[in-house]
């Protein structure tokens, strides 16, 4: 009776573990379809066939979103070369970008599920992109670093991409739709990960970089898959503000600091997809199962983040008309990078009216040109909606390190700059979104130094995105980047912080914008007068007035009219009081 009771405890006892996932039994290679697995729309375990030669070593595969899990069967040689090597596979999917944090979460109880159905000791993951970030979550959050006996990481962001930074740009957003890359990718912003991640796995007591190994690629222009020309995409973006990558993951961001790496910078010629496929990396991979890869400690080292990014570009948003190139150099050559929501075979680009060509072959939502002989100010339209890097071969390069900017190639006065940045918290340490505003806040000039620098040390605990402008009268420089306040060893919020976002119960008639602005106060700590203030996205100052309250409500008229078509930040304030609203005008 007291050993039926036991089984019986056990059994249960695998049910509550494994409510969190669907499980599923896949046929042998040779007989499944890459229709098997149908859309996943709950965390799954999908147990591959256990080979004749089984040689009692489990493999778990795990890719960081539950869509991109398919990426292991699809095309794939991954489950045959495994099984016809001996090896039991396990496919593990967890969530739809909810994040490394959740992601880890569920990982660390699919092992203990994983193992006890094998009754193992110990497995090895194999991870693709952010499955990596979810597996040191699982090995050191939730104690299973005993359970894994090594871990092969395929193209995972270990010190954050800048594709996530951009994407925390709400205004910058619609591009990342065509792409996919913007679900869940709090965590993987650079600015996260350097603050956050890093220093709290890399510090911990029982951390084990020997047991990762790296493989990082440098092909993001040199796809085998049908996602190559997105990977091109994407990669040139990255490419300008972290150099070699993989379309996603730049290399030297896939160095988990002192972990074993297989590839040297610009060895590996694939792709983020390629990377995750057999047929391209089996080769390497089991070398390091079988305890013979020749690399396997020879590059251990220290690898720190490049925290400076370089700016010798300007960002144009074709929704706001005020957005101009500015060049006083009439004899300057102007490269463009245009990212559009219409196939490159139907984008045209206009610079003052005359339609610009392209000057070289365009693929999928982006295009090239370069411009000569710019006057002062240039306007750029298309016939669908862009983003347009417009990088300039001299003038000014701003630079920013450690919430500092700095300017090289300017002999001018550098107090006739202007630094602004709209920073909007977008989520707390764990990667939760939250509902924030946007407000505009200036670098305050260092004449000692000069350099412009940002206090952050009275901001809130979280995670705030950042786009800066550097103003002249003969030039303006984009940085898009972020910070993060607090550590996760921390359990309370500094209850001292001053909170820098502070709503103000008032409400908008409208966000969108054409003659007047109307505002209702629904706050009864608000009598009578409010300060309105409307910012472009650069930063600049467009209109500034105190309004007075009749039957509750406020109505901002002066010169709204006179706006250029395009978004705003509308911040209202009224006894140390904030909010702030994103409007359009038509």
């Amino acid at each position: 009776m007291k050993l039926k009771i036991t089984l019986i405890s056990f059994f249960i006892l695998l049910t509550i573990k494994a409510q969190n996932f669907i499980e599923k039994q896949l046929p042998a290679p040779e007989k499944l379809s890459s229709f098997f697995i149908g859309p996943l729309l709950k965390s799954t375990i999908h147990y591959g066939k256990t080979p004749s030669n089984f040689n009692g070593e489990v493999l778990l595969f795990n890719h960081g979103y539950i869509d991109l899990n398919q990426l292991f069967f699809t095309n794939n040689t991954f489950y045959s070369d495994a099984y016809n090597a001996g090896y039991q596979v396990v496919f593990v999917a967890t969530t739809r970008g909810e994040g490394m944090w959740k992601n880890g979460e569920l990982l660390a109880e699919s092992i203990d599920i994983v193992n006890q159905k094998y009754n193992s000791n110990q497995l090895t993951i194999i991870a693709h992109s952010n499955g990596g970030k979810a597996t040191e979550v699982a090995m050191y959050t939730h104690n299973k670093n005993q359970q894994v006996k090594k871990v092969i990481a395929l193209g995972t962001p270990f010190w954050g991409t800048y594709l996530a930074d951009v994407s925390q740009q709400w205004w910058f957003n619609w591009i990342w739709k065509n792409t996919g890359l913007n679900e869940g990718s709090a965590t993987s912003t650079t600015y996260y990960c350097r603050d956050v991640v890093r220093p709290y796995f890399d510090n911990l007591p029982n951390n084990e970089p020997e047991k990762f190994y790296i493989l990082g690629a440098s092909g993001f222009n040199k796809g085998h898959t049908l996602l190559a020309p997105l990977m091109f995409t994407s990669g040139t973006i990255l490419y300008v503000a972290q150099g070699t990558n993989d379309g996603v993951t730049p290399y030297s961001s896939s160095l988990r600091p002192n972990g074993n790496y297989i590839f040297n910078k610009g060895e590996a010629k694939l792709d983020h997809i390629d990377v995750a496929l057999g047929q391209y990396v089996w080769k390497y991979i089991h070398p390091i199962l079988k305890g013979t890869a020749s690399r396997n400690s020879s590059q251990k080292t220290n690898i720190s983040s490049n925290n400076t990014i370089v700016s010798n570009y300007q960002i144009i948003n074709s929704e706001n008309k005020y957005d101009q190139i500015l060049a006083k150099n009439e004899n300057a050559i102007l490269n463009i990078e245009v990212f559009h929501d219409k196939n490159a075979e139907d984008f045209v680009l206009y610079a003052d009216q005359k339609k610009v060509s392209k000057i070289s072959s365009s693929k999928n939502f982006q295009s090239y040109y370069t411009l000569k002989n710019v006057a002062e100010l240039t306007s750029l339209e298309g016939n669908a909606r862009f983003a347009a890097f417009v990088y300039h071969s001299d003038g000014p390069v701003m630079k920013l390190e450690n919430n500092h900017i700095s300017f090289d190639n300017f002999s001018k006065n550098i107090e006739d700059i202007e630094v602004d940045a709209i920073i909007t918290k977008t989520a707390d340490l764990y990667g939760n979104p939250v509902q924030e505003d946007s407000f505009v806040y200036s670098f305050s000039l260092n004449s000692n130094e000069n350099t412009f620098s940002l206090d952050t040390a009275n901001f809130k605990e979280g995670t705030y995105s950042m786009y800066i402008t550097g103003k002249h009268a003969d030039f303006s420089r984009s940085i898009i980047s972020g910070f993060s306040v607090g550590e996760l060893s921390k359990t309370a919020i500094n209850e001292n912080a001053v909170n820098t976002i502070t709503d103000l119960n008032i409400s908008l008639q409208s966000n969108q914008i054409s003659e007047n602005i109307v505002l209702f106060n629904n706050d009864s700590n608000v009598n009578g007068e409010i300060r309105a203030s409307v910012y472009n996205l650069n930063g600049q100052l467009q209109l500034k007035e105190t309004l007075r309250s009749s039957n509750n409500s406020y109505n901002l008229q002066s010169n709204v009219s006179s706006l250029s078509k395009g978004i705003y930040i509308l911040s209202v304030e009224s006894n140390n009081l904030k909010k702030t609203f994103k409007i359009f005008k038509k």
